[in-house]
């Protein structure tokens, strides 16, 4: 079995109290919490406890847990995760479209505050015009106070953009749009995503800075559209580690014993990202601190 054995080094500056990563998984263990029959990648286990440390070592105080699709709709991976670290923790589930309202409140109950709407992983789970699917998702979410998180590539984005903008619930993108960096900021998704953020209805997370230079490998290439986000609402963005960083995949499903080349990144080296494109101490602090504080609903924090 994998390991996670990434040692994470210190940003280059002391994050501020409260600051969140918004955006992590818990996978495992396996014993209890086994992979989804149907998934596109094996990974590590990759325990709250094993998140718990890289947060001490780099200065975060606050997780919010992403249901990762390679455990389907099966949320008790993640659940066990709040329940671990309880109040300073918040989760993000994956549910069947017609999921029941005793479950939605059963979710919101263990700290769960958004629904994760998945156009990247096993898309055929998803047939048919996105904008359907929104519209099935925000009927859904609308009683329960919670938001829609979707993950979805440049050109899906482009095409929601008029849908996105007239929702009734809190629309929260994923991975910065999933731009590829190689375009540079101009491709239409990204600029839909820009758009987005201005009318002040729509969230985006600053995570996956290594997918969306996947076709550089070389992370600083993010940093423009980074510098973008920020510039455009930063009072519209949080952070995320993307922890434990599942390796990339052609979409497939796998089988048995094969396991995705791993590669845990720094969590320190990602927030250093985050310091060279939001210079400002102020409107990091609200990236980190009290963008998640109105998201996800944390307590405002209080120095002691």
């Amino acid at each position: 079995m994998q390991k996670l054995e990434r040692q994470h080094t210190p940003p280059s500056q002391p994050l501020p109290g409260g600051a969140a990563d918004c955006h992590l998984h818990a996978i495992g263990p396996f014993d209890r919490f086994p992979l989804a029959a149907a998934r596109a990648y094996n990974v590590p286990e990759a325990p709250a406890a094993a998140h718990e440390r890289m947060k001490r070592r780099v200065g975060l105080e606050r997780s919010v847990f992403v249901q990762a699709s390679g455990h389907g709709t099966d949320n008790r991976a993640m659940l066990a995760a709040l329940a671990e670290i309880g109040a300073r923790s918040r989760g993000v589930a994956v549910v069947e479209p017609d999921a029941p309202p005793r479950e939605l409140d059963r979710l919101r109950e263990a700290g769960v505050r958004g629904i994760r709407l998945n156009f990247m992983t096993l898309r055929e789970r998803y047939a048919g015009a996105a904008a359907g699917w929104v519209g099935i998702f925000e009927k859904l979410l609308l009683p329960f106070r919670m938001h829609l998180q979707i993950f979805s590539d440049g050109p899906t984005l482009a095409g929601l953009e008029n849908v996105l903008a007239r929702t009734k619930i809190g629309i929260v993108i994923d991975h910065m749009g999933m731009p590829d960096a190689a375009l540079g900021v101009g491709q239409p998704g990204f600029q839909a995503l820009l758009r987005l953020l201005r009318t002040g209805r729509v969230w985006a997370k600053l995570a996956g800075a290594d997918r969306i230079t996947r076709g550089t490998g070389q992370l600083r290439d993010a940093l423009p559209f980074m510098r973008a986000l920020a510039e455009a609402a930063p009072q519209r963005l949080v952070w995320g580690s993307d922890w434990p960083n599942i390796g990339f995949h052609a979409g497939k499903q796998v089988t048995g014993r094969e396991i995705l080349p791993h590669r845990e990144l720094d969590a320190g080296k990602l927030l250093d990202l985050l310091i060279e494109a939001v210079p400002d101490a102020a409107e990091r602090r609200a990236i980190l601190v009290t963008n998640a504080e109105k998201l996800y609903g944390f307590e405002p924090w209080v120095t002691s």
